[in-house]
């Protein structure tokens, strides 16, 4: 599996972070994607996967196939993808933000989905014809023109603050709303105005997210649940099972099981051998 990466160039920055480049065959036919800070925009140079709702009734009830180019707004639980039998994306990480900078369409319109970009950004998938064959510094090249022809700016400079404020810690939101000058009321406004996502829900997703990185890297000796409890601020364990659950669909020990058999660089992008690894997590 080819992986690379690539800061965003300045002047696409903060709006998005970072680009990224896979290709190979994938460690499983399914994948749990966990949830995460950032919302990545995809190209496909792939044959087509399937997305799969894991609460619905049946498998192929809930699936959707995803061809093209689509985005992957900031998610409040995890997503399951059926994998081609060789994956080839390309793809943008872009801060909560950082749609709106894109298009016209609200940030709430388009987080905690994945949907087709045709409708807010046209001429995204159009990008594929010259790349099928491209390596990772030709794709960049054609997401950065892309990009930096849509781009208009614009978000609050209290969002972009908050938004790197939280990916990096945990802040209460009372305690966020004061560092910036601003009341959490006017806080919560600002940020689902320009990110689609409340200051609290990025919060538990940032927090999840650090969590969950740095369990994958415990040794196999040190997943006691005190350990657990230590990397994160859950109050018991009871209350950690429970978030860890509601983001993932794993418990922790089901979690470091698969972990410790693909390796910590599959933290967030788990290997799945069928659906029924999953054990479906409580709305």
């Amino acid at each position: 599996m080819l992986y690379e990466e690539c800061p965003a160039p300045a002047r696409l920055r903060p709006y998005v972070s970072h680009f990224w480049f896979v290709r190979g065959e994938p460690a499983a036919k399914y994948e749990k994607i966990l949830p995460g800070p950032l919302a990545h925009l995809v190209l496909n140079l792939s044959s087509p996967y399937r997305l799969i709702d894991p609460f619905a009734a049946a498998p192929d009830l809930g699936a959707t196939e995803v061809a093209v180019g689509f985005y992957a707004g900031i998610q409040r639980s995890y997503l399951i993808s059926e994998n081609p039998p060789q994956l080839f994306n390309i793809g943008a990480a872009l801060q909560p933000y950082g749609i709106a900078a894109l298009t016209d369409v609200p940030p709430s319109d388009l987080q905690g989905k994945v949907q087709d970009t045709g409708g807010f950004l046209p001429g995204f998938t159009a990008l594929r014809a010259d790349l099928m064959d491209a390596g990772p510094a030709t794709a960049f090249a054609a997401l950065e023109g892309f990009l930096t022809s849509r781009l208009r700016g614009g978000a609050d400079p209290r969002s972009v603050e908050a938004v790197a404020l939280l990916a990096a810690e945990d802040v209460p939101v009372a305690g966020l709303a004061r560092r910036l000058g601003v009341n959490p009321s006017t806080l919560q406004r600002t940020m689902f105005r320009d990110c689609g996502i409340t200051p609290k829900s990025y919060a538990d997703v940032c927090r999840f997210y650090r969590f969950v990185n740095a369990a994958a890297r415990l040794p196999e000796d040190g997943s006691s649940g005190r350990e657990l409890l230590a990397l994160a601020d859950y109050y018991d364990q009871p209350h950690l099972i429970r978030t860890f659950r509601r983001y993932s669909g794993f418990t922790p020990s089901e979690y470091l099981r698969l972990i410790r058999e693909h390796g910590p660089e599959y933290a967030t992008f788990v290997p799945l051998h069928s659906v029924g690894d999953s054990p479906t997590a409580a709305r």
